[in-house]
């Protein structure tokens, strides 16, 4: 029985494997983790910008994140229906509690969550 272990090349014969293998798995196995490191790092930025977010807009209820994306959304949403530049900030300010997140409510049609919309914003306002 042979000692050598063999891998399938390119051409789709086998060769023997060699110590040049080793710094090619070693060179994936770093970028690997980089990658995965890069991917942490992203998230956490993207949860502190999240949280100044919620801080800045005036919210001094407990942060929740599925409720102020919920509410994001909406005024998204209105965005993208008017197009208009000012609309995702003035239905965000004051923490989602103004006359015209009502109105992007109405405006996509969302009166049937209204009453769901008004708690989540209520629980983020604080006040």
């Amino acid at each position: 029985m042979n000692a050598y272990k063999y891998r399938k090349g390119f051409s789709g014969f086998s060769r023997p494997a060699s110590s040049r293998d080793i710094p090619t798995i070693m060179e994936s196995k770093f970028v690997t983790s980089v990658l995965f490191l890069l991917l942490v790092i992203n998230s956490v930025i993207a949860q502190r910008s999240t949280k100044r977010s919620f801080s800045d807009l005036g919210c001094m209820g407990v942060y929740d994140k599925a409720k102020f994306a919920r509410l994001d959304r909406v005024c998204e949403e209105c965005y993208q229906l008017f197009r208009e530049s000012d609309v995702h900030t003035f239905c965000r300010s004051n923490c989602f509690k103004n006359d015209f997140f009502q109105q992007c409510v109405d405006a996509l049609l969302l009166r049937k969550d209204q009453k769901k919309l008004d708690y989540m914003v209520d629980q983020l306002y604080g006040r």
